[in-house]
């Protein structure tokens, strides 16, 4: 695998925040539990580690094979007559007696070829094995950004329900001394009472976001980290699309993982043809027997060293079938090659694109949530002189809360697609997370 990556300064710029509660838990905090105890990456690593020694089992067939065995056995003999002048009779003996055998390849081009497909499976693993690494880094951080969403939702939504619960503690005084209707306070009861609900949705959210954590960290993290408001956007660096792109053709982990399957595809044609080439071996045998019968014990020793080739004639054309079937393979995975350049093409492109409309979202979704303020503040005036109704107000107040939650999310959302970015360029890593983490209080 080539680990060459470019350099990819980091998307974003944060103000160092001071901690302001020691126990509380930062991204790169979670990260290292998640890395210790999600199952997914445990079971990638152990896929990789099993994978890994298919090198050295595939080289063990181009070293020696020393085989040794050993045999015994009781004998009953009857004859009659006379064999070689030797009176028949009835004989027990016994034979036993071992042998050694030392094989050595001298030429097997089907093991040469595995060899190089051995190697190139261990690439592979290492590659999809870095794929997993990265995937963990996106996880995390998307299950993180996913409580504190929701913590920023139920905190909205216990504000919009003592800001409704004010205005229908208003209407209700109002309503006393006659100067509104009561369907003014009916709109208020009931707007309250759909805040009460969206409360009451808010928390189970947030049980569950802590839950979605707790499956890769293996226990409920709740004390984290929040997002500092002093953080600042910037555009991504290089600030070029086709420069992204070109980074991500070469250095993307499934685009990579991909190639190594070309090659593997490749060498499985060059592996079924090695079926119709010879074999050549040197071949070392040793055999010691010890046996008996009607002409007494004897003792047997036999020793060999020689050259041993096999050639192929003709198997039932099973060589010329497999051959097909691999070129049909390896044709397969040129196609799915030109698929996953043109998805990483797109997968670039639009993360790239994400960032950009990011930072502009998040720029428009604050001016809202400022806008939103001032019309509530207005309205609220205006009902208190009686020019605007308590239905008005609520409408308003229902505005800024949205406002304040689309703000919210927005943020969470640009960090998340930098982090998008820099894995379809392949040169997403768990140290990204201490830029981010930096920007946490």
């Amino acid at each position: 695998m080539n680990n060459r990556l470019i350099s990819l300064p980091i998307l974003f710029l944060c103000t160092l925040c001071f901690q302001s509660d020691a126990l509380a838990s930062g991204l790169i905090d979670v990260y290292t539990i998640a890395k210790a105890q999600d199952t997914i990456i445990k079971e990638a690593e152990a896929n990789y580690l099993a994978t890994s020694q298919t090198s050295p089992i595939a080289r063990a067939s181009l070293l020696p094979q020393v085989n040794f065995s050993a045999e015994t056995s009781d004998n009953s003999l009857k004859t009659e007559g006379q064999t070689f002048g030797v009176s028949g009779g009835d004989v027990d003996y016994n034979s036993h007696g071992y042998s050694l055998r030392l094989t050595q390849t001298l030429y097997n081009r089907d093991f040469y070829v595995q060899l190089k497909q051995a190697n190139n499976n261990v690439a592979r693993a290492q590659a999809e094995f870095d794929a997993s690494k990265q995937a963990l880094v996106l996880r995390v951080t998307e299950l993180y950004f996913d409580v504190l969403a929701a913590q920023d939702n139920l905190k909205f939504a216990i504000a919009e329900k003592d800001a409704i619960n004010r205005q229908l503690e208003q209407a209700e005084n109002r309503f006393e001394v006659g100067l509104i209707p009561i369907t003014d306070v009916k709109e208020a009861q009931s707007s309250f009472d759909s805040a009460v609900a969206r409360e009451i949705d808010a928390e189970i959210a947030l049980e569950l976001a802590i839950d979605a954590l707790a499956v890769i960290t293996g226990a409920r993290v709740t004390n984290l980290k929040t997002l500092s408001q002093r953080m600042e956007l910037v555009r991504p660096d290089p600030d070029n699309v086709t420069d992204w792109i070109n980074t991500a053709l070469n250095q993307n982990l499934t685009l990579l993982i991909n190639q190594y399957d070309i090659k593997i595809a490749k060498q499985e044609i060059q592996r079924n043809r090695a079926q119709h080439l010879p074999t050549l071996d040197i071949v070392a045998a040793y055999n010691d027997t010890e046996s008996g019968g009607l002409t007494g014990s004897r003792e047997t020793e036999d020793s060999s060293i020689g050259l041993e080739l096999n050639f192929p004639i003709f198997q039932g054309g099973r060589t010329h079938y497999q051959i097909k079937e691999s070129q049909y393979l390896y044709a397969a995975s040129l196609q799915a090659h030109e698929r996953i350049k043109r998805e990483t093409t797109r997968d670039t492109r639009d993360a790239y694109h994400n960032v950009i409309a990011g930072i502009s979202r998040v720029a428009a979704f604050n001016r809202a949530v400022e806008s939103a303020e001032v019309a509530a503040e207005a309205t609220e005036a205006g009902f208190e002189v009686g020019t605007r109704t308590s239905v008005d107000v609520l409408l308003t107040l229902r505005s800024v809360f949205q406002a304040q939650r689309d703000y919210s999310r927005s943020r969470y959302d640009y960090l998340l697609d930098t982090l998008r970015l820099k894995r379809a360029a392949g040169a997403l890593s768990a140290d990204d997370l201490l830029q981010i983490d930096a920007c946490l209080e």
